[in-house]
């Protein structure tokens, strides 16, 4: 049985901020919604937005990323 993770706290952006967020190895352009903080011990993590290229076609990611993936533009 999965454990439940709660929301401690989050800082909105609205509107979203432009970032660049590191997938692969490469850095990609994107959105920043918010930081999140959750009780599963990550810390501060970025709710963000962007589509990075692939060989097949293009593909949009909705992760939260660690604060050292995340970069402003």
């Amino acid at each position: 049985m999965a454990v439940p993770i709660r929301l401690l706290e989050e800082r909105s952006y609205d509107p979203p901020r432009s970032v660049l967020v590191e997938h692969d190895g490469r850095w990609w352009a994107g959105i920043q919604r918010a930081w999140r903080l959750c009780d599963d011990g990550r810390g501060w993590r970025a709710d963000v937005e962007y589509v990075a290229e692939y060989e097949w076609g293009r593909g949009k990611h909705l992760p939260t990323v660690p604060p050292e993936r995340l970069r402003l533009r």
